[in-house]
């Protein structure tokens, strides 16, 4: 993600930051954004689809944007993921 945002002229965001009390991987303070980059390994249990899924809509209701990317977008779309964050962070 960070690579990304250097290759596209994106600020970079803070990186494995507790946003009221969860750990998210990437997090734009003054946007109120938070992008989470999952991949199969982690996230595609039952147990952590649902967690991942409770969390991003507590912290929905708390007034953050909540946006997950999975790694193959990083890698193989990375233009339109590129696009993506700058429209939500205008």
């Amino acid at each position: 993600m960070l690579d990304l945002c250097d290759a596209h002229g994106i600020e970079r965001p803070e990186v494995n930051v507790i946003v009221e009390d969860a750990e998210v991987d990437f997090f734009w303070r003054a946007h109120r954004l938070i992008v989470e980059t999952d991949g199969r390994e982690f996230h595609l249990t039952p147990q952590a689809f649902e967690r991942d899924r409770e969390r991003d809509a507590r912290l929905t209701m708390m007034g953050y944007r909540v946006v997950r990317f999975t790694h193959r977008r990083l890698v193989t779309d990375a233009a339109a993921v590129a696009q993506t964050l700058r429209a939500l962070l205008a």
